[in-house]
């Protein structure tokens, strides 16, 4: 092989994709139909023509640029990402994700699966892009570091474990979101759900709430949406059934007398809203929890 040879030789090799990590684990059977896994994690050091497109896949994609930059198709939006972002990946629809050949980038990344991760993308963003710059980035390269021992040390439990980090995920993704380090939410909203929550058999109103925070009503309603992810009415109505649960157990009220504690219009208003949210009418759910209360 000549000089010449040799230079194009090295340079082919050096432009082709390296996948310094590359971790799989095969959860026990059944395991995603109740808890999250991580079925397969790494990191990519990408090269120019670095691409991958999918019509579906289970499960979730996360990918988490370290440097360079690239592009990710998803929920038929395409974002360019840069080092210190983080782009979720909707897998039930067509998707693609490719480097940039100017710049290509590495990445760190895992797939989860687990009980409807499509739904908890949506509780998670709402209407908003999945794509978002990570504020705590040491936390989350510690995080994949943690992730990535985890899945080579293979020892007993990983199941619970990949749940375990699945979660802490998760809950660095929610912080994110607020805009908050600590996951704070602004004080006024705090000062209205406390209001709120002290007073809970008041027929509240939206204007009512709105007063109470000082906010428009529109206003609000985004707060509610960006802190906790669903709106003023459907928060009410959860804040009121699980005062009504435990006021079920705490004393020998009647539904009606606890309907109206709760502030629900009537006892039937009360038993139609406890079912939807929690599966069960009120009297039976009561009747359960008492005879587990009293069962040695």
């Amino acid at each position: 092989m000549d000089g010449r040879s040799r230079f194009l030789y090295k340079t082919r090799m050096s432009r082709r994709t390296a996948f310094l990590e590359n971790l799989h684990h095969v959860p026990a059977d059944g395991w995603t139909r109740s808890a999250f896994s991580i079925p397969r994690a790494g990191k990519v050091a990408a090269a120019a023509d670095y691409r991958i497109a999918r019509i579906a896949h289970g499960g979730q994609d996360v990918l988490y640029c370290v440097s360079g930059s690239g592009f990710v198709e998803t929920d038929g939006v395409r974002h360019e990402v840069h080092p210190g972002q983080l782009v979720w990946i909707a897998n039930e629809l067509p998707h693609a994700h490719s480097a940039n050949p100017a710049q290509p980038w590495t990445l760190l990344w895992f797939r989860f699966d687990g009980p409807d991760p499509a739904w908890l993308r949506a509780q998670i963003f709402g209407d908003r892009s999945t794509r978002l710059v990570i504020t705590e980035g040491p936390l989350l390269i510690d995080w994949f570091e943690r992730l990535f021992t985890a899945m080579r040390q293979r020892e007993f439990g990983l199941d619970l474990r990949l749940n375990l980090l699945a979660g802490e995920f998760f809950s660095l993704v929610g912080k994110t979101m607020t805009g908050q380090s600590d996951g704070a939410m602004p004080a006024r909203l705090a000062h209205t759900i406390a209001g709120v929550r002290s007073d809970l058999s008041k027929a509240w109103t939206a204007q009512e709430i709105s007063q109470l925070s000082g906010f428009g009503a529109a206003h609000m309603r985004r707060l509610f949406r960006k802190h906790l992810r669903t709106s003023p009415r459907q928060w009410l109505t959860r804040e009121r059934v699980v005062r009504a649960q435990s006021l079920m157990l705490r004393n020998d009220a009647s539904l009606g007398q606890i309907a109206a504690a709760c502030g629900f219009c009537d006892v039937y208003h009360f038993s139609r809203e406890f079912k939807r949210i929690t599966g069960v009418p009120p009297g039976t759910w009561r009747r359960g929890e008492l005879w587990n209360a009293d069962a040695p």
